[in-house]
């Protein structure tokens, strides 16, 4: 009952925000972040502490907590943008963004085997799907489904699927991305969030180890696809800036294992680069580096129990299993 009144609310304010202009539905949108800012102590706590792990010696206080603030505000806007894509036609979008390192893009294409879009939770990151229109194709995303909402779940997949986007399921999908990739089509990865041990790859982030994704690394080895950082920054009067950097070069030495994990660090490490330059515009309330204490107390209950075992280091995973950890779901807003 509760996660059908969730669904409930969101379709509700759904049609609500559509029924103002542009201007009025942002100024909405800041100011629910702002609300979430002042009654959400959990992820507010989250948020500041994830900034101070990673700015802590470079800024004080308030300057974090402004980050933190301008963070909810920009996730604010983003909710509202995203329930009111449908309506975002070619011309509303044209007068809404410009697009730097289009080269980039062009360039790889031409190489013909497919591109894969380097992704981070950076500014309205929903807006990527409609990147691909400027080079008159479209972007294939992986998405985790909302297991606990199917509704809702449908719903927000009806919506991203109405801006072009591909989605496909999270489960199996090696096959489809190598085939997509291998047809010379482009494909988004996000890569940051936090990956169970037993699929991610321990690498450093502002300067502390995180499990990730071995996605995008896992699949330019197997393609020879480029990597390109893509993201879509927010910038003044609602306008967004979509700009592709340019591609990654990939490390590749015949050790498969050794190979990953150091392409998964250099993504990684390309990622934090954009996060350094833009810090209020990613998505500091994601438990990045850790779960809540009790998760971790659970864990070790288990442990002490010999009912879970974890591993002490990364695992090799099978083709599949390498796809279940890109990550587009609801859950990264």
């Amino acid at each position: 009952m509760a996660q059908y009144l969730i669904y409930l609310v969101i379709r509700g304010f759904s049609f609500f925000i559509n029924l103002f202009p542009d201007g009025i539905a942002l100024w909405i949108g800041r100011r629910l972040g702002r609300l979430a800012y002042f009654l959400d102590f959990e992820h507010r706590h989250v948020a500041i502490k994830n900034l101070e792990l990673a700015f802590g010696g470079e800024k004080d206080g308030d300057e974090i907590k402004g980050i933190a603030f301008r963070t909810f505000e920009n996730l604010g806007m983003t909710f509202v943008e995203f329930l009111r894509s449908p309506g975002l036609n070619t011309d509303k979008l044209l007068e809404r963004v410009e697009l730097e390192g289009r080269s980039h893009v062009e360039e790889a294409l031409k190489r013909g085997k497919g591109i894969i879009f380097l992704l981070g939770h950076i500014g309205n990151w929903e807006l990527l799907g409609r990147m691909a229109m400027f080079f008159g194709g479209s972007l294939m995303a992986i998405a985790r489904p909302l297991k606990k909402n199917e509704r809702l779940d449908r719903f927000i997949e009806d919506v991203r699927r109405s801006s072009g986007l591909e989605v496909i399921s999270s489960k199996r999908v090696a096959r489809q991305v190598v085939s997509a990739l291998r047809a010379n089509k482009m494909v988004g990865i996000l890569i940051d969030q936090r990956e169970k041990r037993s699929q991610g790859v321990g690498v450093e982030f502002f300067g502390k180890t995180a499990s990730t994704t071995p996605a995008s690394a896992f699949f330019a080895i197997k393609t020879g696809a480029a990597v390109i950082p893509v993201y879509a920054l927010r910038v003044k009067g609602g306008r967004h800036r979509f700009v592709a950097e340019a591609p990654v070069e990939l490390i590749k030495t015949g050790d498969k294992a050794e190979d990953i994990r150091a392409n998964t660090q250099r993504h990684t490490e390309v990622l934090e680069s954009i996060i350094g330059r833009y810090p209020d515009q990613w998505f500091w309330i994601h438990r990045r580096w850790e779960r809540k204490q009790k998760d971790r107390t659970r864990s070790r209950m288990r442990r002490n129990n010999k009912l879970v075992l974890e591993p002490k280091k990364p695992i090799l995973l099978k083709d599949d299993e390498y796809a279940r950890s890109p990550n587009l779901s609801p859950r990264g807003r």
